[in-house]
């Protein structure tokens, strides 16, 4: 028989506006999340951590003021207090003998690297155990934010009716996310909400960037529907034989409304997972499905349920025949290639054990494994791994055992407590646990090839999903009496729970504990709100901070497309932001690298045309930009960029042979970097290490194809190995061009085994064999009707060298039809017309040029030049 509801108290208590409103906040950070891209911003994550801030603040003021609920005892709180004073300790400064006695290898590696400190003595007199404290403040932040959610959902849903709302707020954020990402499947669109480019140029995974991240949200929000839908089949067919008949009576009820509903979200929900073609996502959903679906089958009270899970398959399954059947067959089919798909992210687990062998206690830093693993990166992939790929093996890495240790007992106990509900699975609400446990599940193993759980969006709800499954393994179930008399089993507050207001104090000996414990609770709110305020201010700087860089990284767009040639105020503007945002975080050390990279850059009107050294004059600003850089380690001892910069700038600029060093341990700690990268393989050329030099180029033109250019020079020019400069363009027809260009305008290939006069005569045959390759590539690519705008400007830059100036204009015209915004395109194709007597035509192009930058200085000229011919000549 079926328990009917309570009847809802309608009247507007203080203590019901302030549950309501503890409600509220938590659907609104539930929803916010995977709303902005799964919180991916600075300003983002501060929206989290004052949601969460006011969600445990006001739970706390409920304890303090009402005091009408205890709170639920649980050894969940140990591990999550252990893991965050773990992060918090590894952002004290201790003295450098203690933590040589805690991490000897993190005080060796900091002293090694910043030894050649003005002031090393006094710098290194104490230390963190954390190489990076900005990314471990940060990643603290979070965690607080997530352990906060966790501890309120724990006491707080502790009766049905609360625990049926979340559910369904889940249910509801993630169906709602389903559909967008459905529509956006549908409509063809390869962006997110139809306006927000992605790198992938795909926009299957709703808001999501990443489909893997999309995956992880889903079976989570999926576990709370099919926890709801599970709950509400008990509760109405409890006692009652299960056939079609009955079933089909239900189901045609408006009572039924809800779970239509409900089966509606699962199926859209579970489709649109494989839709967005995640491997880990597909594969950790099937395994917790089979699991959920044995767990149904096993359990006495609820056998004959396994029907439901089948039924939600076959739902999801006609529904990706319809979307998209063949694409999703074909990435399944690449589980065939498994082991070669996770052969880089297996390396990059043994490197990481390797470095936990190096920190074993408590890690390098919550937060630091971007700046911390490359020094022991040893796999094939080419780019930089800001993440494990494998969030156990991160957590090891940047907390040691101990807080790894700390998670695992983390989720033991949480399966402890689903263990506990399944035992009681005849109380209605306990039937949740099925559909929370297929959700937790799928992302735990999903964690295993995914760092999903990065996303504040995914750790928060995962936070959520952990927190029911505690609150429903901790309730226990009595007997009551219904007004007919007859024994009906409800889901009541566990023994000692208090059930209303509380009890006045009769004697002294009461009144004192009752005094001693709101202190207490007084002074944990006090408390609470103190880290708070540390938490909100230091996520408001960040988000600061964030804004000026914004500014910072299109000016430097524009600066760019200049050649960094451009006025002082466009420079003023760069600096502006840069220096503001340095400010505002000043322990960011990408913000001070790259500030110091910009001040380099700004050099480049005084570098010399004839001998490309920089003018005298500049040298002291040089020195200036060189120290900076250095100063800067502090901030984050093994961030290898800022070695290469200072150190390129010693030794190629001021001549200064300490910066070999530098860029040697620039390499040591970033090999992904591209900088690193290049500066190395200058030094290794330097040192006629050519095998070591061109390996070292190559990576670095992987990592950033816009060092091509410079990498070819060194080929040519240091390594006098033209044939390297070609192999290094591969078969890219624009690359190709330019180091026929390149070889064409040296005056002899350098070489160690053959005389000048016939390695000349062989540069000169490699620049036409390298110029005809790159002509007879272009061509063909251009006759396919989908040949970019950039093919056709290669094109007619070639046909220009040839004198072919028709051929030129046409491929000009063709580039400029489909990407009509380069400026530079436009002048030539003005300069081609010029030069054939077309001044009308020629003045329109370089008006146009005008218009798309107006302080474009070559295209007015050029329109001055022509307005002043005779009319003959025009």
């Amino acid at each position: 028989m079926r328990v009917q509801p309570e009847p809802m108290d309608l009247r507007l208590s203080p203590e019901r506006w302030l549950d309501t409103g503890i409600e509220a906040i938590l659907y609104t950070l539930l929803a916010f999340g995977p709303l902005v891209f799964g919180v991916v911003h600075p300003w983002s994550e501060q929206v989290v951590i004052l949601l969460a801030a006011a969600l445990s603040v006001a739970f706390l003021l409920k304890l303090v003021v009402f005091r009408t609920t205890p709170l639920v005892r649980t050894w969940a709180y140990v591990p999550v207090a252990v893991f965050l004073l773990v992060a918090a300790l590894q952002l004290l400064p201790l003295p450098s003998s203690l933590v040589a006695t805690i991490s000897p290898n993190t005080a060796a590696i900091k002293t090694d690297l910043l030894a050649d400190l003005p002031d090393a003595e006094e710098a290194l007199s104490s230390m963190t155990l954390s190489f990076y404290p900005r990314a471990t403040r940060r990643d603290l932040r979070l965690s607080l934010a997530v352990a906060a959610v966790f501890f309120v959902v724990v006491n707080f849903y502790r009766n049905p009716a609360r625990i049926r709302r979340l559910l369904a707020a889940i249910a509801l954020v993630g169906g709602g996310v389903a559909l967008v990402a459905l529509a956006q499947v549908l409509t063809g669109s390869g962006k997110i909400y139809w306006f927000v480019p992605t790198y992938t140029k795909v926009a299957n995974s709703g808001p999501f960037i990443n489909h893997s991240h999309y995956g992880q949200f889903l079976n989570l929000s999926l576990g709370a529907a099919v926890a709801l839908l599970l709950a509400r089949l008990h509760e109405a067919f409890m006692g009652d034989e299960l056939t079609p008949a009955r079933v089909a009576d239900y189901l045609s009820s408006p009572e039924a409304t809800p779970v239509k509903l409900l089966v509606g979200m699962v199926i859209v929900g579970v489709a649109t997972v494989f839709i967005s073609l995640t491997r880990g996502g597909m594969v950790s959903m099937l395994i917790a499905a089979g699991f959920t679906t044995l767990m149904l089958s096993w359990r006495k009270s609820l056998r004959g349920r396994g029907w439901i899970m089948v039924l939600l398959a076959l739902g999801a399954f006609l529904c990706v025949l319809w979307v998209g059947f063949d694409q999703v067959y074909h990435r399944l089919g690449t589980l065939s290639e498994f082991d070669k798909a996770e052969a880089g992210r297996w390396q990059i687990v043994k490197d990481i054990a390797l470095a936990w062998t190096r920190f074993p206690l408590v890690g390098v830093g919550l937060g630091t494994h971007e700046v911390v693993y490359p020094m022991f990166n040893r796999s094939t992939i080419a780019a930089w791994a800001m993440h494990a790929e494998n969030e156990y093996a991160q957590v090891a890495e940047e907390m040691g055992a101990v807080g790894l240790v700390a998670l695992v007992i983390f989720g033991g106990v949480v399966w402890i407590n689903y263990a506990r509900s399944l035992r009681g699975s005849s109380i209605p609400i306990r039937s949740a646990a099925y559909g929370l446990g297929f959700g937790l599940l799928a992302i735990l193993i999903h964690s295993f090839s995914d760092f999903g759980q990065h996303l504040p969006a995914n750790a928060m709800l995962t936070a959520v999903t952990c927190g029911l499954l505690v609150a429903l393994g901790r309730r226990r179930a009595r007997k009551v009496k219904s007004q007919e008399g007859r024994g009906d089993p409800r889901w009541l507050p566990a023994e000692g729970q208090a059930q209303g207001p509380a009890p006045t104090p009769s004697s002294l000996g009461a009144f004192l504990p009752s005094c001693l414990a709101f202190a207490l609770r007084v002074i944990v709110l006090v408390l609470v709100v103190g880290v708070w305020v540390w938490a909100v201010l230091g996520a408001d700087r960040a988000r600061s901070a964030a804004a000026h860089w914004n500014q910072v990284l299109a000016a430097e767009r524009r600066l760019e497309a200049d050649q960094w040639l451009a006025e002082e105020a466009d420079y003023d503007f760069l600096f502006t932001h840069a220096i503001a945002a340095v400010v505002a975080e000043p322990d960011n050390i990408e913000y001070r690298h790259w500030l110091g990279a910009y001040k380099w850059l700004s050099l480049t009107p005084y570098i010399d045309p004839n001998t490309q050294q920089l003018r005298e004059e500049a040298l002291p600003w040089a020195r200036q930009i060189t120290e900076e850089l250095l100063d800067a380690r502090v901030v984050c001892p093994t961030f290898g960029a800022t070695y290469c910069l200072a150190g390129m700038i010693e030794r190629f600029v001021l001549n200064d042979p300490n910066g070999a060093v530098h860029i040697r341990q620039g390499y040591a700690l970033a090999p992904c970097d591209p900088t690193a990268c290049f500066a190395a393989a200058r030094i290794d050329a330097e040192e006629g290490e050519i095998p070591e030099a061109f390996a070292k180029l190559t990576r670095a033109v992987q990592l950033d194809g816009r060092l091509f250019r410079q990498a070819a020079q060194v080929c040519i020019r240091d390594l006098g190995r033209g044939d390297l400069a070609v192999q290094l363009a591969q078969e890219d027809p624009g690359r190709l061009a330019h180091v026929g260009n390149a070889l064409s305008a040296a005056d002899g290939v350098v070489s160690l085994s053959a005389t000048a006069e016939v390695a000349a005569g062989a540069g000169r045959q490699l620049a036409e064999q390298a110029q005809a390759k790159a002509f007879e590539q272009l061509k063909e690519k251009c006759e396919q009707p989908d040949a970019p705008a950039s093919a056709h400007a290669s094109l007619a830059n070639l046909h220009r060298k040839q004198g072919d100036t028709e051929a030129a204009m046409r491929h000009y015209r063709r580039a400029l039809m489909k990407d009509y915004s380069q400026v530079g395109w436009h002048y030539a194709l003005a300069q081609l017309l010029a030069d054939q007597g077309r001044t009308e035509e020629a003045i329109h192009q370089a008006r146009i040029c005008l218009r798309l930058r107006p302080q474009y200085t070559a295209a007015r000229k050029l329109i001055e030049q022509l307005s002043v011919l005779p009319p003959a000549a025009k």
